[in-house]
Parts: structure tokens; C-alpha cells; sequence
């Protein structure tokens, strides 16, 4: 992390692995290693990962949690829970000092709405790859901006992805983050121009026809058959 941050990144998110399941002194520990590496004017973020088929912590758990990343300037816990407690969710939110997110596990539009409605979530975050394309997570974006919830869309898949997560960014007003992963040839090594970031540690929305990238085609044939996803 802290070589991501010589590299002009302003924003982070740890979580997974070990974290929520071995035990709360080395959650701690791990929170504490990540703010020193990133420093205290980054954003970091935590996911839990409850949507693993073998998460077994509940609301407790997650309150307790979401005290002690308070302590660490944490600015959203994610996915602290199942993928299935809403009534908990709606209860750590109110409770909890930190954003509360979740949702990429859910897939289309009608899937959100309960939760939007309960108030399970401070910040929603739908994969575009998942909820049926960039008009879908269009809509789902509007019925969060009716709920008062943020939509961060979560960008762990490919550079198209990533791409129109980045148009949407633009046309949603509470819209000002983009999660991806970097490091991943799947986004970063299959389009012709790279992804960089700017000054300010942004990624600018590209601006060329359509979501604004070209794939590079013997890139992608290294990964896939770019034959057969780029033939007319």
C-alpha cells in the first residue's frame, strides 16, 4: 500500500483474508498497519467480505468492528455482514460510527429496492457486470439518489467495466468514487491506452466514442479469444 501511495493513489481499500476471521486484536492490527502505510489523509475503506459462503460473524460482531475502524478514520465498512441479514444491516447502520455499503452481490434492479427502502445501507455498490449493464445501474443509481444513499460502483472485473462505471460517475451527482483493482491485466493491460492516474490521484472519464476505450487485440488474445469477442 504504501507503494501505491509513492504512486499518487489517494484511496484504499483493505479487507478479506484474514480479516473477520481469526480474531479482533489482529482486525486491529491489520487496520493500523494500513493507516500508517497509506497515511492519515488517505481514505481507507474496509470490506469485510460476509458474502463469503463461510462468513459466520453477525451484528455484534460488526458493531464492535465498526467502533474500532471508527478509531482508525475508516471511511466505510463493507459488506460486514451476510448477504442476506437485512434487518441486521438496517440496525448496524443506524448504529454504527463509520458508512455502512453492501450490494454487489445483488443483481438486478428490483433486487435493490428493499434495501434502498429499509435503509440497510449508507453507500450501495452494484457490479455492472452483474446487474444487467450500464442502463440498469443507471436506474438502480437513481432509486439510491431518491433514498439519500451514495452509489460507489464496485469495478472488480475487466477495463470495461471500469469504463462505464466511470461514465456513470459522471452523470450521477453523489457519485465520486470508482472501486477497481489495480494490478489486474484485466483491467490494465488489455486497452490500448493505460489507465493513469492524474495530479490529483484521479482517473479522468474518458471522453472517445462509446465507453471511451479500445481493446487492444493481442493483449486480449493473451487472456481470452479476441477473435471471437471482437468479430462483428
Amino acid at each position: 500500500m504504501g507503494r501505491l501511495a509513492a504512486q499518487g493513489w489517494t484511496a484504499f481499500k483493505i479487507g478479506w483474508g484474514p480479516f473477520g476471521r481469526v480474531g479482533e486484536d489482529l482486525d486491529e492490527r491489520i487496520v493500523a498497519a494500513a493507516r500508517e502505510a497509506v497515511g492519515p489523509g488517505a481514505m481507507l475503506m474496509v470490506d469485510a467480505g460476509g458474502s463469503d459462503s463461510a462468513w459466520s460473524n453477525g451484528y455484534k460482531w460488526a458493531l464492535r468492528t465498526a467502533r474500532m475502524l471508527d478509531r482508525y478514520g475508516v471511511a466505510w465498512f463493507e459488506e460486514p455482514l451476510g448477504p442476506d441479514a437485512l434487518d441486521d444491516y438496517v440496525h448496524l447502520r443506524r448504529e454504527a460510527p463509520v458508512a455502512i455499503s453492501g450490494g454487489e452481490v445483488l443483481t438486478r434492479r428490483q433486487s435493490f429496492h428493499p434495501w434502498l427502502e429499509a435503509g440497510a445501507f449508507d453507500i450501495v455498490q452494484p457490479d455492472v457486470t452483474k446487474v444487467g449493464g450500464l442502463s440498469e445501474q443507471r436506474r438502480i443509481g437513481w432509486a439510491a439518489q431518491d433514498h439519500g444513499v451514495r452509489l460507489i460502483p464496485h469495478g472488480w472485473n475487466t477495463a470495461v467495466g471500469l469504463a462505464a462505471d466511470l461514465q456513470l460517475a459522471s452523470a450521477l451527482p453523489g457519485t465520486d468514487l470508482v472501486e477497481y483493482v489495480t494490478g489486474s491485466p484485466y483491467v490494465d493491460a488489455i486497452t490500448t491506452e493505460p489507465w493513469r492516474l492524474d495530479a490529483d490521484g484521479m482517473l479522468a472519464i474518458p471522453d472517445a466514442p462509446g465507453l471511451g476505450i479500445r481493446l487492444d487485440p493481442e493483449a486480449l488474445a493473451r487472456y481470452t479469444d479476441a477473435a471471437a469477442l471482437l468479430r462483428p
